[in-house]
């Protein structure tokens, strides 16, 4: 007999001597442990499911699915049919194997001539590579990190045979960016050049880019009479927007470290002079001596005295006076010249665009605040804000209840999420227990019993050679020689009556030592 034939039929000897009570609340113990075990098998086996595409359109979800169908993979889908989720370690195998073979979007790109049918005409053409090249734009704009999803038409004017009558091509791009997120003027640019530049004779100007909110992203960007005005409009807008932000940003950061998260709103207006002042400015310094000459003349003469001489007299000319008929005559002369130089300077100023000419700050405080504190804050956001009341700048402060009932939805739902998530963790590792458990104590049943088997002791002797009556006593023997013959005595009987049960007993003992 094998040893798995002899353990077989211990347990069945072992499961006899039982009585009704024990066998059913060992069925029980058996068969919870045992649903336990093949529940933690089967959540242990369930492989971890991740987002294969999130935000799906339905066409794109059931295209999608009928692709994992044709696959044989297991799937889940998740926020009502928008999340498609997949076992982690096959999801970005199976992300490539969609995205080839699948149009996400319903754009359809040059991959669609890879099929020819039979038959086509040249218009047919025409709209099939209009609809590609639609596709192959508006996949490579959606590559742009602020952009979700993009879609680009293109109208393409029919060939006129004058040139005259020739109609210009025109495009249109809808965008939808990602939460929080702008695009910048120099990008809408470029996919006003990127557009125009992929489709034959469109040129910029007629190409118009908008978001999903109505906003007109394009005007005024696009090359052509007055689109340098418009572009340094555009960008004088955005150096005060991104002025604002960055202030705002600060004096709520700072109210919030008092108030607490999502306890104040800050919101600031500044007004900039943008206009180019040139102011030119000549100073003129004290008188400096540069150079100077000097000439001096004298003479001393003795005259006759004859008389002057007519001529002197016709002529005009200086007279030194006559001395009389014989005399001394004297001759000086000075002359001085001085050049001077003044200092000149010349000051050209040109003012820095964007001079902050007026700040208005507003701030809204959730609850009801004393008056003290209140002033304190206004105190404290004017010099944050570099507040200068001479020029006009404001500040208000108000303090009224916020209407928080979204976010605290919000935080309730989030918290009930988290409860759910905490009591299945629960729920598995109390499972996981309760199977330890009830495994452990059935083997520590099993082996109770079985070492009670071992060890039991057989009747006392005496009562067997009262209950056998027929049987003759030597009341000189001890009680231990009494006890013992009667054992021998009653071993002797069961084995003549039963002889297959001894003999199954015996083998049992062998096999257990």
């Amino acid at each position: 007999m094998g040893f798995w034939a002899q353990l077989t039929e211990q347990v069945k000897n072992l499961w006899r001597k039982f009585s009704l009570w024990q066998k059913i609340m060992l069925s029980g113990v058996g068969g919870i442990a045992l649903i336990v075990i093949i529940v933690m098998s089967y959540y242990a086996q369930q492989p971890k499911m991740e987002p294969l595409f999130t935000n799906l359109d339905p066409r794109d979800a059931s295209a999608i699915t009928a692709k994992l169908k044709e696959q044989k993979v297991n799937y889940k889908l998740a926020d009502d049919g928008k999340t498609i989720l997949v076992p982690k370690e096959d999801k970005y195998q199976l992300r490539l194997d969609v995205a080839g073979k699948v149009n996400l979007g319903g754009v359809v790109g040059f991959e669609s001539f890879n099929e020819t049918r039979f038959g086509e005409t040249e218009n047919d053409k025409r709209v099939k590579f209009l609809v590609a090249l639609q596709g192959e734009l508006t996949r490579t704009i959606e590559e742009l990190d602020e952009v979700d999803s993009a879609k680009v038409h293109i109208a393409l004017p029919q060939p006129s045979l004058f040139i005259k009558d020739q109609k210009e091509a025109t495009a249109s791009v809808l965008l939808r960016l990602k939460p929080y997120a702008q695009l910048k003027p120099e990008q809408v640019k470029s996919i006003l050049a990127f557009v125009s530049h992929s489709v034959e004779g469109l040129k910029p100007q007629n190409v118009t880019v908008m978001d999903v909110n109505g906003n007109l992203l394009s005007e005024g960007l696009a090359d052509g009479p007055g689109a340098n005005l418009s572009r340094i409009s555009a960008n004088q807008l955005a150096i005060k927007q991104q002025y604002e932000q960055d202030l705002a940003r600060s004096i709520q950061s700072m109210l919030e470290r008092m108030r607490g998260p999502g306890k104040a709103v800050v919101r600031v207006n500044v007004t900039m002079d943008f206009d180019q002042v040139e102011k030119r400015s000549e100073t003129y310094g004290d008188a400096v001596l540069v150079s100077e000459h000097a000439k001096e003349e004298s003479s001393k003469g003795r005259t006759n005295g004859t008389g002057g001489n007519p001529a002197d007299a016709n002529m005009g000319g200086p007279s030194y006076g006559n001395m009389g008929s014989s005399g001394d005559s004297e001759y000086q002369s000075s002359e001085r010249t001085r050049n001077y130089e003044v200092s000149k300077t010349v000051e050209t100023k040109v003012a820095a665009t964007g001079k902050i000419t007026k700040v208005s700050v507003s701030v809204l405080l959730d609850g009801e605040i004393p008056q003290q504190e209140q002033e304190q804050i206004t105190n404290a956001v004017k010099m944050a804000a570099g507040v200068d009341l001479s020029r006009g700048d404001q500040v208000s402060v108000v303090a009224l209840p916020f209407n928080n009932e979204l976010s605290k939805k919000l935080e309730e739902e989030m918290a009930l999420a988290e409860k759910a998530k905490q009591r299945n963790e629960y729920i598995k590792i109390a499972l996981a227990s309760l199977g330890a458990l009830l495994t452990l104590g059935l083997i520590y049943f099993i082996g109770r019993n079985l070492a009670r088997q071992k060890t039991q002791v057989p009747v006392s002797g005496f009562q067997q050679v009262a209950a056998m009556g027929d049987l003759e006593v030597d009341l000189s023997l001890s009680p231990e020689a009494l006890e013992k013959k009667a054992l021998r005595t009653q071993i002797e009987k069961l084995a003549q009556t039963n002889s297959e049960d001894v003999a199954q007993v015996l083998k049992t003992w062998l096999v257990e030592e």
